[in-house]
């Protein structure tokens, strides 16, 4: 029997931003931020028994996807994901260059307002979760 992926945003959105917050701030760029909350949570997957891939890159896409989760025979992309400080066209693009059960941009900008008005670039099928120092 196949372990299907349970996609619970508000429980990654909560390790997440427990993940942000054992990083000492001298430590903090926005590039450091991102890698080690793709790492954190490619861990978690892939210790909960999910086949997670980083940096997929989509075709006909300019940035390729931070984490995809693969699940089932034939594999299918069961949830798709990307970090970035405010929601940017490029992840928008990435994300709907190819077909997944579930898409979601988690947003790490300091000025809530910022990441707020990028929400714009969302399209109906993506989910956006802002984390929080």
């Amino acid at each position: 029997m196949e372990k299907k992926i349970t996609v619970d945003l508000e429980n990654w959105k909560d390790f997440l931003e427990r993940s942000w917050r054992a990083v000492p701030k001298p430590f903090q760029s926005q590039k450091a931020l991102r890698r080690t909350l793709q790492c954190a949570l490619y861990a978690k997957l892939a210790s909960e028994g999910s086949l997670v891939v980083a940096d997929y890159q989509p075709p006909r896409a300019d940035r390729p996807v931070d984490l995809i989760v693969v699940d089932g025979t034939p594999p299918t992309i069961a949830c798709a994901i990307c970090f970035d400080d405010v929601v940017t066209l490029y992840a928008v693009k990435s994300l709907s260059s190819f077909e997944a059960v579930e898409k979601v941009i988690f947003t790490t900008g300091f000025l809530k307002k910022k990441v707020e008005e990028s929400r714009f670039f969302l399209k109906p099928d993506i989910h956006h979760m802002h984390l929080e120092w």
